[in-house]
């Protein structure tokens, strides 16, 4: 699949308004939105979003929820499944990509975004970063994968991880936060079992 993003991690600003106004505002404009009709268009792109989200977390058919998933703005490749209950990013999904083969199983969480309250951003910050999940990766019932990281091709997430860092091609990883617990052992490109 070809690259359709700065591959990197970008600041975000760090606001907080009592006004849904002054809010609406400024999103609009973070997101790129200009010209006459652009608090209107952002509004209703977001709630649009939101919507198909909504719906793909609940719709019974894979081919049906990947196809909600790209109208978002996803860059989903061939041949992957995504379960029920998968929560994509739902303010910058176009930051995901999920190239051919993957399989997602239900109840994951891909965020591309971390955004600490007012309280917190001295101790986190602010930023927006693309989730990469290359060619047949598998992610099990229950994993939480955080902005920034790229899931090699052919790796395992064993359930309920948590991954914060890049996770190698052909492993398996699992534990909060995720590490490496085994490695594939491949043959003509295909995994036949464990290395020992």
């Amino acid at each position: 699949m070809k690259d359709y993003l700065p591959l990197v991690k970008q600041p975000l600003p760090n606001h907080v308004e009592r006004s849904f106004y002054q809010a609406w505002k400024r999103t609009t404009k973070e997101h790129g939105y200009t010209g006459f009709m652009a608090m209107p268009r952002f509004l209703y792109r977001r709630m649009m979003d939101h919507f198909w989200q909504v719906v793909s977390r609940v719709v019974p058919y894979s081919g049906i929820r990947v196809k909600l998933h790209r109208w978002r703005g996803v860059k989903i490749g061939k041949g992957v499944h995504i379960g029920p209950m998968v929560t994509i990013d739902d303010v910058y999904p176009n930051f995901v990509i999920i190239e051919d083969g993957v399989s997602l199983a239900g109840q994951n969480f891909i965020l591309t975004h971390n955004k600490p309250l007012e309280y917190h951003k001295h101790i986190s910050e602010a930023y927006l970063a693309p989730v990469i999940i290359k060619k047949n990766a598998w992610i099990a019932i229950g994993v939480t994968i955080l902005p920034g990281v790229t899931i090699g091709e052919g790796a395992v997430v064993a359930s309920g991880a948590v991954v914060s860092k890049d996770v190698p091609a052909n492993t398996l990883v699992g534990g909060v936060p995720a590490k490496v617990i085994r490695e594939f052992e491949m043959e003509n490109g295909i995994p036949i079992g464990f290395k020992k």
